[in-house]
């Protein structure tokens, strides 16, 4: 959806563009304020995280479309000899790869068939299922880098790193990630945690849609 042109009346007034998006995004955080809480605490995991995480995604490319992205990869993996390039199709308001999803349900990416990849992306566009992966997700992200911490209680450079691994993936080093937290505004490493940061930049608007007094 291109928010540029997007309208949104409420209460008679007109929202366009990021307006209009970030009115959405306050809105599905205080629609689903209670799932984010439940799926959380199931996963033990701050509701803040899960629910600063789903802010960043909400809006994105519409859902609709995800199907039709899928089924094209899939053509192309026909060429392949694996399914990795379909696997990395995200689906969900709160964007999830499907390869990610398998191995939450304990299932090798690899093996998943073209149905089981629908399977997956037909559940992930339900919210209920999109915020208990994406919590069981986080969950993992927070132990690949803390191993031994509580994942219930998280420092600014944590929450930082899980959400940049959220946007980014595993492969980059740990080390990477914490000397780019150190360095100057402009310098371009800062590009590896913008997604991190955001989430610190958004604490307090997300703290107030949820709730959450602290």
């Amino acid at each position: 959806m291109d928010y540029s042109i997007s309208k949104w009346e409420k209460n008679g007034e007109l929202y366009w563009g990021q307006s209009y998006l970030f009115l959405y995004k306050d809105s599905f955080i205080k629609f689903h304020k209670e799932s984010i809480i439940f799926y959380a605490r199931d996963a033990k995991i701050p509701a803040l995280l899960l629910a600063d995480v789903a802010w960043q995604e909400a809006g994105g490319k519409p859902d609709s479309l995800k199907p039709q992205v899928l089924l094209y990869r899939q053509l192309i993996d026909t060429f392949k000899s694996n399914n990795d390039y379909s696997n990395s199709v995200s689906v969900g308001i709160v964007a999830m790869q499907i390869r990610v999803v398998a191995e939450l349900l304990g299932i090798n990416p690899r093996n998943l068939s073209n149905r089981q990849q629908l399977q997956i992306s037909r559940c992930l566009q339900t919210d209920d299922f999109n915020l208990k992966m994406a919590s069981l997700h986080l969950r993992d992200l927070i132990k690949f880098d803390y191993p031994d911490a509580n994942t219930e209680i998280l420092s600014d450079e944590s929450l930082i790193l899980v959400g940049s691994r959220y946007n980014r993936g595993i492969q980059r080093k740990k080390e990477d990630f914490i000397r780019a937290i150190s360095l100057p505004e402009n310098s371009p490493e800062r590009d590896y945690i913008s997604y991190g940061l955001a989430i610190i930049k958004r604490r307090e608007r997300v703290k107030k849609l949820m709730g959450i007094q602290q």
